[in-house]
C-alpha cells in the first residue's frame, strides 16, 4: 500500500512517502533504537524533507537504512548507513527507519524531542523506492525481501545484488499466478474484477 500526504511547515510543503512499502506492515517486525540526528543533517539534504530556506521543521525521511555506530562517543547509538564513514556505519545496514522524525530547528541548532525511534528490520520492502538507495555491494544485517516487478530478492545478511531471485509464476489455462499488487478496478463489476486480475498476471 503507498501512502502519500503533503502536510504545511511553515512556508515550505514536505511529502510523507512510504512507498518503499511493499503491502501492510507487521507489528512485530521494528526495535526501538537511538538516533544521532544531526548525522542527517548533510549539504544535499538527502535524507530530509520540509527543507526550506524559512523552514522552522524539518523531517527526517522514513525508510532510511540505519546502521550501527561501534566507535566513538555515539558507539551503540544509530545513524544513516553511509559506506564512507568510519564510525562502524560503513559495516551493514542494520534496519530501516520506520517513520519520519520531526527536527525543530532553533537557535541552538537541531531540537528532535525524543531520540528513541523505530527501526523496522523485516518485512516486504521495494528498494528502489528507498529515499537513499544503498549501494550494490551493501550488506544487509536484516531481514527484507525487495519486491520489485514481480521479481522478489532476499537482503538478510547479504550483499545486495548477490542473493538469487525469485520470480512469481504466471498464470496458466489451470493455475493462479503469484501473489501481486491489482489495481481496483474501475467498475465494481465481475467483468471489470476479472480485467483486474488478468492485468496483473494472476488469471491467465
Amino acid at each position: 500500500m503507498v501512502i502519500e500526504m503533503v502536510r504545511t511547515s511553515g512556508v515550505v510543503t514536505h511529502e510523507v512517502d512510504d512507498s518503499w512499502r511493499y503491502g501492510e506492515k507487521n507489528s512485530n517486525d521494528s526495535v526501538s533504537v537511538v538516533i544521532v540526528p544531526e548525522l542527517f543533517k548533510t549539504t544535499d539534504s538527502k535524507y530530509l524533507t520540509g527543507v526550506g530556506p524559512k523552514a522552522t521543521t524539518v523531517y527526517i525521511r522514513s525508510g532510511i537504512p540505519l546502521a550501527k555506530i561501534t566507535s566513538g562517543t555515539n558507539k551503540d547509538m544509530y545513524g544513516p548507513y553511509d559506506k564512507t564513514a568510519t564510525d562502524g556505519r560503513q559495516t551493514a545496514i542494520a534496519g530501516l527507519l520506520e517513520s519520519e522524525v520531526t527536527v525543530n530547528i532553533t537557535l541552538a541548532g537541531w531540537d528532535v524531542d525524543d531520540p528513541t525511534v523505530g527501526m523496522t528490520y523485516r518485512g516486504d520492502i521495494v528498494k528502489s523506492k528507498l529515499p537513499v538507495v544503498p549501494e550494490e555491494g551493501a550488506v544487509w544485517d536484516c531481514d527484507f525481501y525487495d519486491v520489485e516487478n514481480d521479481s522478489v530478492t532476499r537482503l538478510a545478511g547479504v550483499a545486495s545484488g548477490s542473493a538469487a531471485s525469485y520470480v512469481l509464476p504466471a498464470a496458466t489455462s489451470n493455475a493462479l499466478g503469484g501473489v501481486k499488487k491489482v489495481a481496483a478496478p474501475s467498475e465494481d463489476t465481475v467483468a471489470a474484477l476479472k480485467t483486474a486480475l488478468k492485468s496483473a498476471g494472476i488469471l491467465a
